[in-house]
């Protein structure tokens, strides 16, 4: 299983690599990534405070 999880990323780099050889404004959509990774561990940030928030408060510490 574990193998075809590596095969499947060296899949993705692959395709992502020939893309980025593809496209022409390289830097908009490096920037356009970015900004997706980053409001994503934004969001996954904020969720896990709330989480942790409510955990704490429902254990009643």
């Amino acid at each position: 299983m574990n193998s075809l999880k590596g095969l499947g990323i060296c899949i993705v780099l692959a395709s992502l690599a020939f893309a980025l050889t593809q496209i022409s404004d390289v830097d908009r959509v490096l920037l356009g990534v970015s900004i997706a990774i980053i409001a994503v561990s934004l969001i996954t940030y904020v969720a896990s405070i709330r989480r942790k928030r409510r955990d704490r408060r429902i254990a009643g510490g």
